[in-house]
């Protein structure tokens, strides 16, 4: 009997995770779309960055950034707000989500490593920073097929300079992801700044167990918390992201 390859141990994942958090399963659909598969493939194929040149399908990329596609087309949010861009991996399934809605805005934050220095000088990135320079070349985002950049605003340099003043004009933002520098210092600055002017949203971090500020966000505003596991490169199941639902009134 053959063991299971990553794809099966991505769906069964999410399955899970679906069924836990009793919301719907939408990847379905999403697998069955094979032209959203094709655009990212294209994609791959402009430049030499991916190793992996081909994808059949959307179970041999993260639970991580699937999840958050099921997420999106469940809660149907009007504006989504991201930090941390590079490739745009994770910013195309949400903006494939929110066409898949019909409804909703991609907010975009994204400090490309290679700017790093203009802003902070020698102080280094946080866990997991030294990866990022793959961008190579490219543009943040490149990877995003071009139908879906129409609902996308991307916002270049240090969440600390367009955080609160996206936050203070956009109140109908419903999902915060942090995926940008994993360090301590800026995962607080951003999910508390987002806590204070949005304090029941959806929040998802990512590479949330690079420090363990999750744990005190958790305490101090009394939010509850799901893991999500992934599937690494080897098929092993590891820490992936986390996920605050809004509290429920």
């Amino acid at each position: 009997m053959s063991q299971p390859n990553k794809k099966e141990k991505v769906f069964n994942l999410l399955k899970e995770l679906h069924e836990k958090l009793n919301i719907r399963n939408y990847l379905e659909d999403l697998e069955k779309d094979n032209n959203f598969i094709t655009q990212i493939n294209q994609k791959i194929k402009s430049n030499q960055i991916f190793q992996k040149r081909v994808f059949n399908s959307i179970y041999e990329f993260s639970v991580y950034r699937n999840f958050i596609y099921s997420l999106i087309r469940n809660q149907k949010p009007s504006v989504v707000l991201e930090t941390g861009v590079l490739h745009g991996l994770t910013s195309a399934w949400i903006l494939k989500a929110l066409k898949d809605n019909k409804k909703g805005k991609l907010i975009s934050i994204d400090l490309p490593r290679r700017d790093w220095e203009k802003f902070f000088g020698k102080k280094p990135f946080g866990p997991g920073g030294q990866a990022e320079f793959e961008l190579q070349d490219e543009e943040p985002g490149w990877i995003i097929p071009e139908n879906l950049k129409e609902s996308w605003e991307l916002n270049l340099g240090p969440s600390s300079k367009f955080l609160e003043d996206i936050l203070k004009k956009n109140k109908e933002i419903n999902l915060f992801i942090h995926d940008s520098d994993h360090s301590y210092e800026v995962m607080k600055y951003e999910c508390d700044l987002v806590q204070k002017y949005l304090d029941n949203i959806d929040i998802v971090i990512d590479d949330h167990y690079c420090n363990e500020y999750y744990k005190e966000f958790s305490e101090k505003f009394n939010r509850d918390y799901h893991f999500i596991d992934d599937i690494d490169d080897n098929q092993k199941q590891v820490q992936g992201s986390l996920y605050f639902p809004r509290k429920k009134s």
